[in-house]
């Protein structure tokens, strides 16, 4: 008997006339049913990589390269032997994309004042990323203590440069330059600007700002001066000092502001006494009996028909720390300008005389900076 007559003589039950709409739509009901499993299976894993998609969004491209240059990077093939930037930073090795036109470096390290030290170390490396800037780059001159995070950008010729800092959350500092030589191909050249475009805009928010100076408006002038008389130096702004290097010396602001005169300075060069000064002498020496004076009380020298007023200096040495300080006459009998710088040279009188010279040359150019951006 075939089996289409085995077929036909099949009798139907009604348990057969049930499951036939069952065995029909098992075609419709499993393509229905399999997502339904999948998302059973898949929330366990979802709830418990709940941070992943929260890792993967703090990455960006201001912290990846290779989420920056859309494909995986690699180690450049030559590796400059170049310092780092700054004391206290490991690592450096360049890494490449782009067909090499693409460079990242990244160090870190602790931070902070080391001992012996005059700023921190982070000032050190800021010093390194102004030094390559642009000089058209709008660059924050001086590192502040309070500051976590900083960046710089701008280029020289064809190639772009980005360097910032930042603090780490677990207290370490990471020092990031990167530089990029546009493509010689058009269609490729704007493909790599835009993607440039987002690392630049990503540097950007970490960018401190620098505090407005306050108090009065002799003083904001004053701070306004020493903060461009910083500019190409590596110094630090803390909440109430300021240091910088100058001759392998480093040099504290020890006193700054307004005050009444002594004795009645002239504003006009022309007015300035021989008697004056040694009157002026005499009261110093009375206020600082312990002092030995290396330069007296004196006129700062200044070029023929140069601008500005009159502007006076003293250098001395009191326990071992030597001391210039600048006073700035003001128009029509105003307050006083003043101006202390100190530092502890090294021992001999080579140091000595060193630190006395460099004392003189930085008020000296102080009062000439004074002249050019308020007189």
């Amino acid at each position: 008997m075939s089996t289409r007559t085995l077929r036909a003589h099949t009798p139907i039950t009604e348990e057969s006339r049930l499951s036939q709409p069952f065995r029909a739509g098992n075609r419709a009901f499993f393509p229905c049913i399999l997502p339904a499993i999948a998302l059973a299976v898949a929330l366990p894993g979802i709830a418990s990589g709940a941070a992943a998609p929260s890792r993967k969004a703090a990455a960006d491209v201001g912290t990846e390269l290779r989420l920056l240059a859309q494909q995986r990077p690699w180690t450049c093939a030559d590796q400059p032997a170049t310092p780092a930037p700054g004391p206290g930073l490991t690592g450096g090795v360049a890494e490449c994309a782009w067909q090499n036109r693409l460079r990242m470096r990244r160090w870190s390290g602790q931070g902070g004042v080391a001992p012996g030290a005059c700023v921190s170390a982070q000032a050190h490396w800021w010093g390194w990323a102004r030094a390559g800037a642009a000089p058209s780059a709008n660059v924050a001159p001086v590192w502040r203590s309070a500051w976590n995070s900083q960046a710089v950008s701008g280029g020289q010729g064809a190639q772009q440069r980005i360097v910032t800092l930042r603090r780490q959350d677990d207290g370490q500092w990471s020092v990031t330059e990167w530089r990029w030589d546009p493509s010689e191909r058009a269609a490729t050249r704007r493909w790599q600007e835009q993607r440039w475009a987002l690392l630049a805009a990503s540097a950007a928010r970490w960018r401190s700002p620098a505090e407005p100076p306050s108090g009065p408006v002799g003083e904001r002038m004053l701070h306004s001066v020493l903060e461009a008389h910083l500019a190409q130096r590596t110094g630090e702004i803390g909440e109430r000092t300021w240091q910088w290097q100058a001759e392998r010396l480093c040099l504290t602001v020890d006193a700054v502001g307004l005050g009444q005169q002594l004795m009645q300075l002239p504003y006009a060069a022309d007015d300035s006494r021989m008697e004056q000064r040694a009157a002026m002498q005499l009261q110093l020496a009375r206020r600082y009996p312990k002092a030995t004076w290396l330069t007296p009380f004196s006129l700062v020298p200044k070029a023929p028909h140069a601008r500005g007023g009159a502007k006076f200096l003293a250098v001395w040495m009191e326990n071992a720390t030597f001391k210039g300080q600048l006073w700035i006459p003001t128009r029509g009998g105003g307050p006083l300008v003043r101006l202390r710088i100190t530092t502890v040279p090294p021992a001999g009188a080579h140091g000595a005389a060193r630190a006395e010279q460099v004392l003189q040359n930085e008020l000296t150019a102080l009062a000439t900076r004074w002249a050019a951006e308020h007189e």
